[in-house]
C-alpha cells in the first residue's frame, strides 16, 4: 500500500517536469529554426542587397505591393528574409548584423540540449561584440562606398560613430574603441590580459631595438662625414725657405717676329731672341 501511494504521489509530479520538458524542447526548437532562418537570410543579403534593398526598403508588411514584391526578391528566403535582413543589417548593426541571428540560434541549441544559458556571459559577450563591431566599421569606413546602402557598419554604427567624433574627436574615438576591445576580450576570455601584456611586451621591445638601431645608425653617419671632411681637406704648403735667387723661373719664348726661331729663355727679363733680338717674355 506504501509502494502505490508514493507511485500516485510522484506521478503529478513526474507529468508536470515532463510538460515542462516538452515545453522547454519545444521553445528551444522554434528558436533554432527561426535563429537558422535569419542567418540564411543574412548572409544572402551579403550578396544580394543591391537588387533586394530597393525593394524592401521602406516597405511594411501590409503595403500591397508586397504580391508583386516577392518575385522579385533575389534572397532565397523569400521577401521576409529579406526584408529582416535589411533591418538588421542596413538600417542596424552592418556587417557584424548577423551576430544577432547567431545569438537566437546558439540560445536554441542551449535550450533543446537542457544546458545553462549563460545570458549573463556568452550572450553579453556576442552583444559587446555586435556594438563595437558596427561602432569600428562605422568609424573607420563611415558612408563610403554606400555598402547596405548605409555603410560597413549600417546606419547605427555610422550615426553613432560620427556623434562620438564630434564629441571626442577621431582620437578620443580610436582610444575608446581600442580600449572597449580589450575589456570585452578580458571579458569573454580572462586569458585574454595575459595575450595583452605579451603583446605589449613584444612591442616595447622591439621598440627599443628600433630605437638602438637608429642610434648606432646615426653615430655611424657622423663618424663617416667626419672622416671623409678630414680626408678632403688639403694640408697648407710649406714655405719655401729657398731665396728667390735660386728659385725656378718660368720658361720665356721669343715675342718678337721671329717667334718661331724656337729660343728660350730663362732668368734675366732683358734677354734678347739670339735671332731676332726681341725681349722675351
Amino acid at each position: 500500500m506504501a509502494t502505490k501511494k508514493n507511485s500516485s504521489a510522484k506521478s503529478p509530479q513526474a507529468t508536470s517536469r515532463s510538460n515542462r520538458d516538452s515545453m522547454r524542447w519545444i521553445l528551444g526548437l522554434l528558436l533554432l529554426f527561426a535563429g537558422l532562418f535569419l542567418t540564411a537570410s543574412v548572409l544572402f543579403y551579403y550578396f544580394d542587397w543591391r537588387a533586394d534593398m530597393s525593394l524592401v526598403s521602406g516597405v511594411e508588411q501590409e503595403d500591397p505591393r508586397l504580391a508583386d514584391l516577392s518575385d522579385a526578391i533575389e534572397n532565397p528566403c523569400g521577401y521576409a528574409g529579406a526584408w529582416l535582413a535589411e533591418r538588421l543589417v542596413g538600417r542596424s548593426f552592418g556587417l557584424f548584423g548577423i551576430i544577432l541571428p547567431l545569438i537566437v540560434t546558439m540560445v536554441g541549441v542551449r535550450i533543446i540540449r537542457q544546458r545553462p544559458l549563460l545570458f549573463n556571459h556568452s550572450v553579453l559577450g556576442a552583444l559587446l561584440i555586435l556594438i563595437l563591431g558596427s561602432l569600428t566599421l562605422g568609424f573607420a569606413f563611415g558612408e563610403k562606398w554606400a555598402v547596405f546602402g548605409s555603410g560597413w557598419g549600417g546606419a547605427f554604427g555610422v550615426e553613432v560613430a560620427r556623434r562620438l567624433t564630434s564629441v571626442i574627436g577621431v582620437l578620443g574615438n580610436i582610444i575608446l574603441l581600442l580600449g572597449a576591445w580589450i575589456l570585452t576580450g578580458v571579458f569573454i576570455n580572462r586569458n585574454f590580459i595575459n595575450t595583452v601584456n605579451t603583446a605589449g611586451n613584444a612591442m616595447v621591445d622591439k621598440g627599443g631595438k628600433i630605437v638602438d638601431l637608429v642610434k648606432q645608425s646615426v653615430v655611424n653617419v657622423a663618424d663617416h662625414r667626419s672622416k671623409s671632411g678630414e680626408e678632403k681637406t688639403d694640408p697648407e704648403p710649406e714655405p719655401d725657405s729657398k731665396p728667390e735667387s735660386e728659385r725656378p723661373q718660368p720658361s720665356r719664348r721669343c715675342v718678337g717676329p721671329h717667334f718661331r726661331c724656337g729660343w728660350s729663355g730663362r732668368g734675366d727679363d732683358s734677354a734678347a731672341c739670339a735671332g731676332c733680338g726681341s725681349r722675351s717674355r
